[in-house]
Order: structure tokens, then sequence, then C-alpha cells
């Protein structure tokens, strides 16, 4: 049941974005598995360059593995992080940056329940809220980084732990320079 939900959840999403049949075209009946942390989605690129999810497969040209972390990191930040592929590397490189630029259009979705105009404003809003919601988050972490760092002492700024590890390197080298020098005085002595 569940499978079949994020069948019909992921080929709307897919169909949302006919624009990628430019970029896929040259790779049809191709098949992508993208794994994030054992999520298996696997993906068969049609005639017209089309992605559609798939419930099963054996056979694949390629496998993009990725944790949820790096998965997050890419939505969010748009960072890579450690992804592996197997297989067809130029299918791995078009299929990656046509899923960077898919995109929901809600403003459609609910058009077809509430209206265009109503749409159109319900979209505003959640976009107002969700870029609210994100500036209150950096916000609210600052606020808890800066206090572990002042008042609680939990963390500590990057700058002091440069000045402490430039302290134990230098008491490392005046403890190699001091050995060095007793090692001659005790040559000296030995004479």
């Amino acid at each position: 049941m569940i499978q079949k939900i994020k069948k019909i959840i992921l080929d709307h999403l897919l169909s949302q974005n006919d624009w990628m049949q430019t970029k896929l075209i040259g790779h049809k009946n191709k098949i992508i598995v993208i794994e994030i942390s054992g999520l298996k989605i696997i993906l068969r690129i049609d005639k017209n360059g089309l992605l559609h999810s798939m419930s099963e497969s054996n056979e694949f040209d390629c496998i993009i593995k990725l944790t949820a972390n790096d998965f997050i990191n890419q939505l969010i930040n748009k960072k890579n992080g450690n992804i592996s592929i197997e297989g067809d590397l130029e299918l791995a490189n078009h299929v990656s940056q046509v899923l960077k630029k898919i995109e929901w259009d809600v403003e459609e979705d609910l058009s077809k329940y509430i209206g265009d105009i109503p749409a159109i404003q319900a979209t505003k809003v959640l976009k107002k809220i969700l870029a609210n919601g994100k500036k209150n988050i950096v916000n609210i972490t600052g606020g808890f980084l800066e206090y572990w760092q002042e008042e609680n002492k939990i963390l500590t700024k990057k700058r002091n732990i440069e000045v402490f590890n430039s302290e134990v390197d230098k008491i490392v080298e005046d403890t190699e320079i001091l050995e060095a020098k007793i090692k001659i005085l005790n040559e000296k002595i030995k004479i």
C-alpha cells in the first residue's frame, strides 16, 4: 500500500516536470536506482525522455547511493555530499541535474480543489510562512550556538580551538628542543 502511494506521488511530481524530456531523451529505456539510506527509488526513462517510477527491477543502468543527511543537504543547501555511483556516470549526472531542478507545482494542484485565485493566494501565504520559518530556525540555531559558546561553554569557538592547538604545538616544539639540549649535555658529561 505504501509502495503504491509512493509511486502515485512520485509519478505525479515527475509528470508536472515534463521539461526534463530534452535532458533525458538520449537515455530512453534506461533504469536508474536511487538508494537513500536503504530506501530504493527505481526510475525508468521512457521513449519520450520522461522519468517514471517502478516497483521492482533486477536490471539497472546506474545506481546512485547516498545517506539521508546527504540527500537533505542536497535539497536544502544544494551541497553534494558522499554520493556513490555505480554504472553509467553520464546517465547518473543527467538524472542528478534533472532531479535537483524538479519542483512541485502546489498552485496547480490546489487550483483543482479551491480555484485559481484562492490557490495563488494560498501559495503566496505558504511561501511566506516557509521563508519566515526557515529564518526563525536559523535565528534560534544561532541563539543556541551563541549560548553554548558564551554562557554554558558546552561548545567552543573555532578561534579558541586554533589558539589552543597552536599553544600545544609550541609546547611540543619547546619539549623537543629541551630534549635535544639535554641529550647534548648528557653527551658532554660522558666525555
